[in-house]
């Protein structure tokens, strides 16, 4: 039987060079949905951070038919207090079109097996976004722990 590609086709992968600029386009796209009030946007910070976590973290991509429609992208860092290496998320966005696929899932299991295969723990948050209770219950599902919350000094 045929399916709905996004749902059948989806394939999660590394990203490779000639994803920067799509991946450019979506983040700026994350950033113009926040809801509450967040520093200003800077393009080519964004771009920099991109092809800097390529280069010393781990950026997955969800595609398809060759169209990026989420990615998680993440660095090793340790806590302030401790040595012990975790592999956490410098952003974690699937577009608003494909949010009832099965990308955001696969994106993040994906991300688990290669901390795993990196023997790092995963940590993944959420910030300047609304609807924090479905991402929290989504986090809930997939066996990850709340540990803490984002306050920012209101205007």
């Amino acid at each position: 039987a045929n399916g709905s590609p996004w749902r059948y086709g989806m394939i999660i992968r590394r990203a490779v060079p000639e994803d920067v600029s799509e991946l450019h386009k979506m983040l700026i796209d994350m950033y113009s949905r926040i809801e509450i009030p967040a520093s200003p946007l800077s393009k080519n910070k964004i771009l920099a951070v991109i092809k800097e976590t390529m280069e010393t973290g781990i950026v997955i991509v969800a595609e398809v038919e060759g169209k990026i429609i989420g990615s998680l992208g993440g660095v090793a860092s340790c806590d302030w207090w401790s040595d012990e290496k975790t592999l956490g998320d410098m952003w974690f966005y699937v577009t608003p079109d494909k949010r009832n696929s099965r990308a955001a899932v696969k994106l993040v299991k994906c991300f688990i097996k290669i901390g795993k295969e990196i023997k790092m723990k995963v940590k993944l948050g959420h910030y300047y976004s609304g609807d924090i209770e479905r991402k929290d219950k989504f986090f809930d599902r997939l066996g990850f722990v709340r540990t803490g919350s984002l306050y920012t000094e209101g205007n």
